[in-house]
């Protein structure tokens, strides 16, 4: 039902035949009318990813304490909260609870939640009234938004790895683009290598001389952009945890999701997740062009255990039944490990305290 609702979408019934690129396919399978994330229960178990929040609690717990630290350290005031693409609502919910004592810093947070899917949004409500917090002391936004001078504190855990890319590589010096030929009057959908003619394109190639093989998301880096000029002007910091890599893997990273498998990218057109790696030191050059401080940049793993998940796992079970144990340490493993979370997903964290 999505599929032939999404191809009718891109093609727009005047034409037979369309070539596009993958991220203008993307972008209509995930955020178009009838896209993945607008009809989608996508987290969890029965969902096609499942992130480090609702692994374990104590990821929530230390990205709490961390900002708090932050906080008293170089606020001290009114701020801020945005999480971009708060899942279930689950990080918020962790953040609020480790720091409940903190009065003065729980006063002085306006939140808001960026998040486009509908079913989410009445989930996170759900989940937020559950914890006794009144969800109307928070403003939910389909996109991020300027709504006061006060600075900021913004989190983003999976949400960046989400934004379309274009495929390009290199054969025989010459610069080709990965696209997708429609066809929809014989229902035929297909990738096509087409060769680069257009100017400005192969301009923005010319900045990867040593490289084949290139994905490129102008979407994400416009989105990131913006708030690195927030953040500058406002003050305050972005945290960013995502699977992504500082030095190009050599291949291309756009991956489709399908029930919890990979799954091939033009299969279940509008019913699976599609994300790709995100290239973490595009991020800092955009920080830096912005004149914010890079605070920390890191795998996952050492963002976790410098900032004290083992101490707080170990104080935690002490206090554990035996099923609850098993559960905390399966979960801290999950996301501390070298061979899993702990070193495909990397921490960055810039800022900028006026």
């Amino acid at each position: 039902m999505y599929k032939e609702k999404i191809l009718k979408e891109i093609i727009k019934k005047k034409f037979k035949s369309k070539i596009i690129s993958i991220e203008e396919f993307t972008e209509a399978c995930l955020y178009g009318k009838f896209g993945y994330y607008n009809h989608s229960n996508v987290i969890g178990k029965k969902g096609d990813f499942i992130t480090s929040p609702e692994i374990s609690q104590l990821f929530g717990d230390i990205i709490g304490l961390f900002i708090l630290y932050h906080w008293k350290i170089n606020l001290k005031k009114k701020f801020n909260f945005y999480e971009l693409g708060p899942g279930k609502g689950t990080l918020l919910i962790d953040l609020l609870n480790i720091t409940k004592r903190f009065n003065d810093f729980q006063k002085s947070m306006n939140i808001y939640l960026i998040e486009k899917n509908i079913k989410l949004i009445e989930v996170q409500k759900s989940n937020i009234l559950s914890f006794n917090y009144n969800p109307n002391k928070i403003s939910w936004l389909k996109n991020f938004s300027k709504k006061n001078q006060y600075p900021n504190i913004i989190f983003a855990n999976e949400f960046f790895d989400c934004f379309p890319v274009r495929q390009f590589f290199k054969k025989n010096q010459t610069w080709y683009e990965k696209m997708i030929e429609i066809k929809y009057n014989e229902s035929s959908i297909k990738f096509k290598d087409v060769i680069i003619n257009d100017k400005k394109t192969l301009k923005q190639l010319d900045q990867y001389k040593n490289s084949e093989v290139l994905e490129i998301s102008n979407s994400r880096d416009k989105y990131f952009n913006r708030i690195c000029k927030h953040i500058f002007k406002f003050g305050g910091m972005i945290i960013v945890i995502d699977y992504g890599y500082k030095n190009h893997p050599g291949h291309f990273t756009l991956q489709s999701v399908y029930n919890n498998k990979k799954s091939n990218l033009l299969d279940n057109i509008g019913k699976q997740d599609i994300s790709s790696l995100v290239d973490f030191n595009k991020l800092i050059d955009l920080g830096k062009k912005n004149y914010l401080k890079v605070e920390y940049f890191s795998s996952q793993r050492e963002f976790l255990l410098n900032n004290g998940i083992k101490e707080r796992e170990d104080k935690i079970l002490k206090v554990a039944n035996n099923k609850q144990r098993i559960l905390i340490q399966k979960g801290v493993k999950r996301i501390t490990d070298k061979r899993d979370m702990g070193n495909l997903f990397k921490v960055l964290v810039l800022s900028k305290w006026n």
